[in-house]
């Protein structure tokens, strides 16, 4: 059986024989042993025998403990280990999926605030799997920040590493300012590849109006970086020119006077009033002006 302990006392068999039987103790395996007695009871039974011979002169203890409870006990002894044993196979099993740290290297290092705030935009951040990020749509905002020319994303154990290379000129070059909007009219697509957008597409903005901040917002902190991308604004004019007639060949010479590109101009009419020595070609146009800042 395995739930039985061997207990030892110092006494006569016969006498503490006895006393177990008028108990109602099954006792096993008895022998003498000098002047001690050995027998093996069951595990439930062990706090009756030592009621039974609980006088000193009988010199009673467990010599030893039954299958069962030196099992359990080892088990008990060991709860830490194996409690520690598990807790570092679950971290090592999870770090092999999770994100547990990002790191920003290379001659790029400088953009570290903004390739950082990209990685976040497209999924990846501590404590996230790896399969989160969308590593071809980053790596290609990456490869879009000033002077970038080399962008690789890969994996090191459990660390996320991000290697940014630029032309060694880059620092200098990087302009450190907002871009601003050059003309009033409305925003139609506003891309803020590094920095944070001042502006919805859809808004309507003046001349001075500040388009992309240069920083982001870090939880409550504002962190300083460099502004790049650029917006296209629909604007509304009128311009004039004059032309010796009103042919169709003094009408296309009126609207190339004003450089803007057929694919640029939204809509357009004109109207034709006399002057002295020809015509005046009044143009209505709208058209999208486009404006950028720290993109090569």
């Amino acid at each position: 059986m395995t739930d039985l302990s061997t207990v030892s006392i110092t006494s006569a068999a016969e006498p503490a024989l006895k006393r177990l039987k008028k108990a109602g103790i099954p006792v096993y395996n008895c022998k003498k042993r000098g002047a001690s007695f050995i027998f093996c009871v069951k595990d439930k039974d062990i706090k009756k025998v030592f009621a039974i011979f609980a006088k000193p002169c009988y010199n009673i203890g467990v010599e030893r403990a039954s299958l069962k409870k030196r099992l359990f006990g080892g088990l008990f002894l060991r709860a830490g280990l194996v409690l520690g044993a598990l807790v570092f196979a679950v971290v090592a099993y999870a770090s092999g999926f999770l994100i547990l740290r990002i790191e920003v290297g290379g001659s790029g290092g400088y953009l570290k605030s903004v390739v950082r705030q990209i990685i976040e935009e497209e999924g990846a951040s501590e404590w996230k799997p790896f399969s989160a990020l969308d590593k071809p749509v980053a790596a290609g905002r990456i490869l879009a920040l000033p002077e970038v020319n080399f962008c690789n994303i890969f994996r090191r154990g459990s660390v996320l590493v991000v290697d940014v290379e630029v032309d060694g000129s880059a620092p200098e070059k990087a302009v450190r300012e907002p871009l601003v909007s050059d003309v009033s009219g409305v925003v139609r697509r506003l891309v803020a590849v590094c920095g944070t957008a001042a502006v919805a597409e859809g808004a309507s903005v003046s001349a001075g109006d500040t388009l992309i901040y240069a920083g982001t917002q870090a939880g409550e902190n504002w962190v300083e970086g460099i502004a790049a991308g650029f917006a296209e604004i629909e604007c509304s004019a009128q311009r004039e020119y004059f032309a010796p007639d009103g042919s169709e060949k003094s009408i296309r010479e009126a609207y190339a006077s004003l450089k803007l590109g057929d694919e640029n101009i939204i809509s357009k009419s004109h109207t034709l009033q006399p002057g002295e020595g020809g015509v005046r070609v009044i143009m209505e146009i709208k058209y999208l002006h486009k404006i950028s800042i720290n993109l090569t």
